[in-house]
């Protein structure tokens, strides 16, 4: 049986445990200051077509989550997301630990579209009390969104428009990135 309720349902990839058992003696820096990462961080910027990418290792998602959206957010921000977006269902209350509060969108399929952020930041600037209301902030979204939904090229790049028009920074959440690469309808390529 093949059970598919998260990513940590089994161990390693064989190739991956034997490089392991190659350079388990090797003692290195760590904290993905070591060859090896360096090394990763070179792949990621290739596959990406862009040599000057920052590329940071953190310790899991919920980490990551919590460090770039409380790093981008003020302090009387939100952040936008799917009403099912995994900051919004399943980081335990990790981005609102922070301070800033989570925005959840209706959303049927997992996906936000480019027309609601818009609503949402002008609904906000029209508000006569936008003072006393948290404010957008960013938008996240996970591609693939938690329910097995992609959003395709022209989707994302209608969510990055309106994401520039109205000053917003639009957030990837890349945990299962691979899977939606892979995927047979998927349409958009590491470098977009």
């Amino acid at each position: 049986m093949i059970r598919f309720e998260c990513d940590y349902a089994e161990g390693v990839h064989q190739k991956i445990l034997e490089n392991m058992m190659r350079t388990n003696l090797e003692q290195t820096a760590g904290y993905s200051e070591d060859v090896y990462s360096d090394h990763a961080r070179e792949l990621i910027r290739q596959a990406c077509g862009k040599e000057d990418l920052d590329v940071h290792f953190l310790v899991g998602g919920t980490q990551t989550n919590l460090t770039v959206i409380a790093s981008v957010l003020r302090p009387h921000q939100g952040v936008l997301c799917a009403v099912s977006g995994h900051v919004n269902v399943h980081e335990t209350g990790a981005i609102e630990a922070t301070g800033h509060k989570v925005l959840a969108m209706p959303s049927t399929d997992g996906k936000i579209t480019a027309e609601q952020v818009q609503e949402a930041y002008d609904a906000h600037w029209r508000d006569e009390s936008r003072e006393h209301v948290v404010q957008p902030g960013m938008v996240y979204i996970s591609q693939p969104t938690e329910n097995g939904t992609l959003y395709s090229k022209a989707e994302l790049t209608a969510l990055r428009e309106t994401c520039l028009k109205c000053g917003l920074p639009l957030y990837v959440d890349g945990a299962r990135l691979g899977y939606g690469m892979a995927a047979p309808t998927n349409d958009v390529t590491l470098k977009d």
